[in-house]
């Protein structure tokens, strides 16, 4: 029997016996001279193994008439980049050194920033791909300390301390991280997508499911059943598993040391099942095909990393809230319209790691009042939004919002814009950020922007949206009542970026155009970013960051 694995001008032939070898070497030759194609036998080699005795055997080998190279068992041949022998070789050893290399030229380059981190995505990490997925990667040598210098190169980057959460700079660019990846977590990904690719095979995967219950064989010392399967790729250590038995060392054992791998340590949810009489991946509780597996994945590796970060306390409350909008994260990708000073603050902010009394975590660190206004806890919440040293820039910062709002609004002839000032015709003193009376077509529009810091949960959004509703009920109830077209609403922008999904509410009221309106809501975190970064420069420093 003959077997022949190809590849473009990459040839693997296998035979039983090793006078077949012989004779199907000798055929390959000539067909090869009469198509006028030449051999290169130094890239050539033959591996011989005797299995009853489990060793090799030095038999030598010709390919159009030149000696091939002969493997011992010790010796590795690389096909396809991945060495290939008696023993499984380690994988990918000069790619991880120049990994090291790139990852180093790198940070040390003038690029900014968010480029160093695109730059890793898009030529560092895809070059160790195919080495996890087709061969086999030492993680405590190579992948290990590899993950340690991009963590430790990429919170600076993020101009993060080092007890920062490191869990932001696995997260994607639209939940607020640098979108990197653990390499020893692709390497657990690669094992199951490469898994899903040959059981979906049409060609190879009715033999690969067969080798798979082979292996569970091999394992239980008999027959397995379907749910048997399963729960050995879920890396099951009770019932038929409990007694045990030392695996052989294989492609399978692999996929089951993955699984575990992602579903213990890094907290995935995935799960191998039986389904309509084939084995299949469950992903995020959903089944995975070979197309959108690695995909899935990753997906579900960012999913895990952010439920990892907004269970912490202190330093994952801002991300509850972040984390879920795409445009408070927009500046991620590409640091568009945002300073580099804004840069260096937003992230140590959202994780509430900067140098304020009430973030300092030493024991020795007792008073932890405010060093402006002697408030009793001088916390990121408290500078922001309530230090009355800042009264004027907060105020500053609300207007460069509602600013961005009013503008841009175009108006009918028959309406007229009230901005911060009390509606003719009203009772009380109160004054609405914005209001747009149009007596003709009896339409009342009435806007209050808000910014109350990213807390814990959306809850605090929905409060301060109360809030709004309560204060201005009178109003609302007034031109209600005379028969208008009455619209009140909060428009809320949190100060380190949050945006309130409810605000398109707002947006549509207004006939805001749905281009231009992805242009404002990013100039709006962009603006709330940098009033926030100048208040809170200007209390740590005592020295004013904007003009009067």
């Amino acid at each position: 029997m003959v077997s022949v694995l190809a590849y473009a001008d990459d040839l693997a032939i296998v035979t039983k016996d090793p006078d077949d070898l012989h004779a199907v070497l000798k055929t390959v030759s000539e067909v090869s001279t009469w198509l006028g194609l030449v051999f290169n036998s130094k890239k050539c080699a033959s591996l011989v193994i005797n299995s009853n005795k489990h060793t090799t055997m030095p038999i030598e080998y010709k390919v159009q008439g030149s000696r091939m190279v002969t493997l011992d068992s010790n010796d590795h041949y690389e096909h396809l980049g991945v060495p290939t022998g008696y023993y499984q070789g380690s994988s990918a050893d000069k790619t991880i050194t120049k990994m090291h290399q790139c990852l180093d030229k790198i940070h040390s380059s003038l690029l900014a920033p968010w480029q160093k981190a695109d730059a890793v995505n898009t030529f560092i990490l895809p070059c160790i791909a195919f080495h996890l997925k087709n061969g086999h990667v030492e993680k405590k040598k190579h992948l290990i300390p590899f993950d340690k210098k991009l963590k430790k190169f990429a919170k600076s980057w993020m101009s993060l301390p080092s007890q920062a959460s490191p869990e932001v700079v696995y997260l994607p660019h639209n939940m607020g991280g640098l979108g990197l990846i653990q390499t020893k977590t692709l390497a657990d990904v690669m094992q199951l997508v490469h898994a899903v690719q040959l059981l979906e095979s049409t060609d190879l995967g009715p033999m690969t499911a067969q080798l798979l219950r082979t292996a569970v064989q091999k394992k239980i010392k008999r027959a397995p059943t379907d749910s048997e399967v399963a729960d050995y790729l879920n890396q099951k250590l009770d019932g038929a598993f409990e007694t045990y038995y030392a695996d052989t060392r294989n492609m399978w054992t692999r996929v089951r040391q993955a699984t575990g791998h992602l579903v213990k340590t890094d907290k995935l949810d995935v799960k191998w099942t039986w389904n309509n009489d084939k084995i299949q991946l469950l992903v995020l509780g959903c089944g995975v095909t070979k197309k959108t597996c690695e995909r899935m994945l990753k997906r579900a590796v960012h999913q895990a990393q952010l439920v990892h970060l907004t269970a912490k306390k202190s330093q994952g409350k801002v991300y509850n809230i972040t984390a879920h909008q795409p445009v408070s994260n927009y500046f991620l990708r590409d640091g568009r319209y945002i300073r580099f000073a804004d840069w260096r603050f937003v992230h140590r902010a959202r994780l509430d790691v900067v140098p304020l009394n009430g973030c300092n975590r030493a024991r020795d660190q007792k008073d932890k009042r405010c060093r402006r206004c002697g408030y009793q806890l001088e916390s990121v919440a408290h500078v922001l939004c309530h230090c009355p040293a800042h009264a004027h820039a907060i105020t500053l910062r609300h207007n460069a919002v509602l600013d961005r709002l009013v503008n841009a609004i175009k108006l009918p002839a028959t309406t007229t814009k009230y901005v911060n000032v009390k509606i003719p015709g009203t009772d009380g003193q109160l004054r609405p950020d914005l209001a747009l009376v149009d007596h003709v077509k009896k339409r009342v529009t009435i806007v209050d922007v808000t910014m109350p810091f990213e807390n814990h949960d959306l809850s605090v959004f929905a409060a301060a949206r109360a809030e709004k509703l309560r204060k201005y009920a009178d109003i609302f109830n007034k031109f209600n009542a005379d028969g208008y077209d009455t619209f009140l609403d909060a428009f809320i922008v949190g100060p380190l970026g949050g945006w309130d999904q409810e605000n398109d509410n707002v947006l549509r009221r207004l006939a805001v155009s749905v281009k231009y309106a992805a242009l404002m809501k990013k100039l709006m975190v962009a603006d709330a970013l940098k009033w926030s970064r100048d208040v809170y420069v200007e209390h740590i420093t005592a020295h004013r960051q904007y003009q009067a």
